[in-house]
Order: C-alpha cells, then sequence, then structure tokens
C-alpha cells in the first residue's frame, strides 16, 4: 500500500494506529502492520556455484521492490504502438541507475526484453548508446552491424520491430473467426503470460508493480467493467445471437479472469494500466476501456492513467511509487468463504492522505487446483513461458556427460519443502508433488518431458532434518538432439503453486 500527501509525495512515518481497515464495511484489528523502505539494498547473499542454477531472487541479489514494464502489442493498435513506443523511449532516459525495471512485450507469446533481476545500468548504457547511434551527429550506420544498443532483443524494441498489427482490433475480420480464434488466442496468451509475471514477483518482498501499456484489457476487461456473473450472462447472450462462441467460452473467461485477479493479488502484484493511444479528442476504439481500467487499478491497488500526452510522467510516477509502501494484514472473522468478491477499504486518521490498496478479494475457501487431465498443458505453459515462477524455491545441480548409449544430464533437485508438506493428525507430515523436467529446441518445441512424482510421509524427526537441510531428488535423463533449454519445475499438485528454473543447454556440454 501507498500513501501520499497533497503534493504526491510519499509518507512515511505512520504508525499500525494510524491505519483502519474495513472489510465489507466491518472494522478489523490490523494483526501484522511493516513499512518498507524498498530502495534499501538486499543484505549479501551465497551465489550458486557454476554447475548450480536457481529460481531465488535473492540468489540474483534483487531488490526489494521492482517494476515491470509490459508493452502490449497484442490489445493496441498500430498507430497507439508507435505513438506509446514513443514515449516510453522518453520514460527509459529518466531511469537511473540503480532502478530495477523489466520490460516485456505481450504479443502471441511474452517476450523479455529486459530482466529486472539486475539494476538498470545496463539499460542506462544502452539507450545512450541507441541514442547516440541514432543522433542526427551520428555517423553513417556500418554495415553489417544491426545492433543500437548492443543489445539485439532491446534495440528490436526501441526500433519498433516488437510492434505487430491485429486486423482484428477493429472488426474487420469476420465475426465468427473473430469470436472463434481471435478471442481465444488472445485470452490464453493474455492469461498465461499475466499469470507467469504473478508468479514470478510472487517471492519479491517489496512493492511490485506491473504498467501495463495498452489500449484495452481484452477480456480480462470485459468480465472487469461488468462484474464476472453479469458479464458470464451478458457474453452468452451475445454469443447466441450473433457470433454463436460456444457458451463455455464465457464461463472458461470467468474463471480465469477471477484466477489471474486472485494469483496477482495473492502475489502482492499491484497493476497501472497506461493507455497507449494519449490524448483523445474524439472516439477512437479503446476509449470505452478507461473505466476497466480504472477497475484494474482499484482491484490491485494501482491507478490508472489515460487522456493524457504525457505517457512517460504517469510511468515515472508508478515507478516512483515503488520506492516507500506500507504492509498491512489482519485475520478474517465474517467465516463465509463462498467464493464471493468482498470489498476492502483502508483509511487513515491523518486527513489530507491520499491511500492507494487493493479493493477486495475473492473468498475462497481452498486453493483452485489444476485439475489432471489439463496438469501437463499447465506445467507446459511454465516450461514456455520465458520468466521463471518462484513461488516455490528450488536449486537445480545439472552435469552433462557422454556415454555409450549416448548424452545424459545428471541432475539434482534441491528443495525446501516447508511450504508444500502438512501436518496430519497423526504427527506425520505428508506432501504430494511432482518434478517435471522438460527439454525444448531454440524455437521453443517440446522435445521430452520426464516426471518424477512423491508421496511424501515424514516422521517429526525426518521432518526435523528436512526442514533445516532440504531434500534432495536426483534425477537422469538423455539430453534430446537438438536440445537448448532444460526447465526444472516443481509442482505442489495441493495448492497448484510452482517453481521453475531455466537450464540453458549447449553442445560444449557433453564434449
Amino acid at each position: 500500500m501507498v500513501v501520499t500527501d497533497t503534493k504526491g509525495h510519499p509518507v512515511t512515518d505512520l504508525t499500525k494506529d494510524d491505519f483502519i481497515i474495513l472489510d465489507d464495511g466491518q472494522p478489523q484489528p490490523v494483526a501484522f502492520f511493516s513499512p518498507n523502505d524498498n530502495p534499501k539494498p538486499p543484505a549479501p547473499v551465497t551465489m550458486p556455484g557454476p554447475d548450480s542454477y536457481t529460481n531465488s531472487l535473492a540468489a540474483s541479489n534483487a531488490t526489494p521492490s521492482v517494476t515491470v514494464l509490459l508493452f502490449d502489442t497484442l490489445h493496441t493498435h498500430w498507430v497507439s504502438q508507435g505513438y506509446a513506443l514513443h514515449r516510453v523511449r522518453k520514460f527509459l532516459h529518466q531511469i537511473q541507475p540503480q532502478d530495477h525495471i523489466g520490460i516485456y512485450v505481450l504479443s502471441s507469446q511474452l517476450k523479455v526484453v529486459h530482466d529486472f533481476v539486475h539494476d538498470a545500468s545496463d539499460l542506462v548504457a544502452a539507450i545512450q548508446r541507441y541514442d547516440e547511434r541514432h543522433s542526427h551527429d551520428a555517423q553513417k550506420p556500418v554495415a553489417g552491424v544491426a545492433e543500437s544498443t548492443g543489445d539485439l532483443s532491446l534495440d528490436r524494441f526501441l526500433s519498433g520491430k516488437e510492434n505487430r498489427y491485429h486486423p482484428d482490433l477493429d472488426g474487420h475480420a469476420g465475426q465468427a473467426g473473430f469470436a472463434k480464434a481471435r478471442f481465444e488466442w488472445a485470452r490464453q496468451s493474455t492469461a498465461e503470460s499475466m499469470e507467469a509475471i504473478a508468479r514470478q514477483l510472487s517471492t519479491v518482498p517489496g512493492r511490485k508493480t506491473l504498467i501495463w501499456v495498452t489500449d484495452y484489457l481484452g477480456m480480462m476487461g470485459y468480465f472487469l467493467d461488468r462484474g464476472m456473473d453479469e458479464a458470464a450472462r451478458s457474453w452468452r447472450q451475445y454469443s447466441s445471437a450473433s457470433t454463436k462462441v460456444p457458451d463455455a467460452l464465457a464461463s472458461e473467461d470467468n474463471a480465469q479472469v477471477e484466477r489471474m485477479l486472485r494469483l496477482m493479488n495473492d502475489s502482492g502484484v499491484t497493476v497501472y494500466p497506461v493507455y497507449a493511444a494519449g490524448l483523445v479528442t474524439d472516439y477512437m476504439p479503446g476509449t470505452w476501456s478507461h473505466p476497466e481500467m480504472d477497475e484494474l487499478a482499484k482491484r490491485t491497488g494501482g491507478r490508472a492513467f489515460y487522456n493524457r500526452n504525457d505517457l512517460e510522467t504517469g510511468i515515472r510516477r508508478a515507478l516512483d511509487e515503488t520506492r516507500f509502501s506500507y504492509s498491512l494484514a489482519y485475520y478474517p472473522a465474517h467465516n463465509q468463504w463462498n467464493g464471493k468478491w468482498r470489498e476492502l477499504r483502508v483509511k487513515t486518521s491523518r486527513p489530507g492522505l491520499t491511500l492507494l490498496a487493493r479493493a477486495g478479494y475473492f473468498a475462497m475457501p481452498d486453493p483452485v487446483l489444476v485439475s489432471p487431465q489439463n496438469r501437463f498443458q499447465f506445467l507446459s505453459e511454465i516450461a514456455l513461458s520465458p520468466i521463471e515462477s518462484t513461488q516455490l524455491p528450488l536449486r537445480v545441480r545439472m552435469t552433462t556427460s557422454s556415454t555409450p548409449e549416448g548424452p545424459k544430464i545428471d541432475t539434482s533437485v534441491h528443495m525446501d519443502l516447508q511450504t508444500i508438506l502438512t501436518r496430519n493428525e497423526d504427527g506425520h507430515w505428508r506432501g504430494n508433488f511432482e518434478i517435471m523436467l522438460m527439454q525444448l529446441d531454440n524455437k521453443n518445441n517440446l522435445l521430452n518431458a520426464t516426471s518424477e512424482g512423491v508421496d511424501a510421509d515424514l516422521k517429526p524427526e525426518k521432518y526435523e532434518t528436512v526442514s533445516r537441510e532440504g531434500w534432495d531428488l536426483p534425477i537422469q535423463l538423455n539430453l534430446m538432439p537438438g536440445a537448448t533449454l532444460l526447465c526444472v519445475i516443481l509442482h505442489d499438485a495441493n495448492s497448484s503453486q510452482v517453481g521453475s528454473v531455466r537450464i540453458p543447454l549447449t553442445p560444449a556440454m557433453t564434449r
């Protein structure tokens, strides 16, 4: 939660007694309170060895707060993309080397242009090189040199080569084709990307900000604007009257949007939607999305920016609001865990302050688990994502070798099972989890999947040892021809939480 004064400056001297939490209008005692001085550097940690890989952000010395700029080419018109990219370039001139900011592109799949794990010093230097190369005084580019920044992914983004035009945004495609292909494709891509970002940010201890630069929010916005149940009824009526969208689509979208919002809120991700087209003086497709942007910002504790030509100012403000925040928690006493949305309000006794806090939560009785028939698809989406999930800590030691039977991969997967094992009445600690190892080629095609399931049943003394030392599981598999990446996934079947580690494979590993 962020608190600012009338000038927009962060307020840093509030105490627990200055806050009031209302759950559906009922006051709640504050059980946990913590001011978060997010710019404070993290404590030094021990880095993994040369053959070890981990999804721990602490092991990468990640900052206590991060910002991800998501540039949406999936739901943004061609003209808006060009304008927004120009303003994003202006924003990047304002960043400081100590900032931690990720730049992702949302298209048919999520792309990482710059990772937030490291500070922005390399990004600042890259922008300077880009400016020098594209200034009026710059010398003519040398033939055969494609990069302007020294980073091909960043160069493609800055030059607009990641921009895409989707004609269905303007409704030119046939309605039936639009409903069947466009909606399902866009919905799936958006859902997978948003959930992947939430899982990646879940263990960041400070404020986690997602700046979503877009013309509209896709199917998420459709349900946010109308409410989940009303939108599902409306969409079924609309589909039967014109586009013949299957009835199942409405309920599937409904559940998917709820799941995305729950995951964002559970991971503490604050969303700042930014309208890519800037100031619009006349009607333009997408302007109807402003209430949806306000609603998404409200539900996650952020702000929406639209109808302004200084997009970089809004983006900068979102980044600045990660500097100092407060964490509050309470124990709900309503005992109405029926899956419905409950409104949250946080107030302060000090007048003249503005608070940004999430507006509610879904009162779910239990975690929504991945069904067995969707399990492999779910884990495949984790493997295909360019970013790692940090929900469950994971460390992998990997070596490769050549044998008469062919090249082998030897892994030792180290896990902290305290979040997976649950205590039974007989004193034993039990849990059900699996390790999935997936090999992919350089085109992100899945070549092989190897799974190792574990039904753990530990006596108290064994649990104490595992809690202190962790659990190691050795797994050997054949190295597939053409494999360039190994993704190791830890999946808790009782909570659907995952941890993933992406390990590059090179031909030299088997020599």
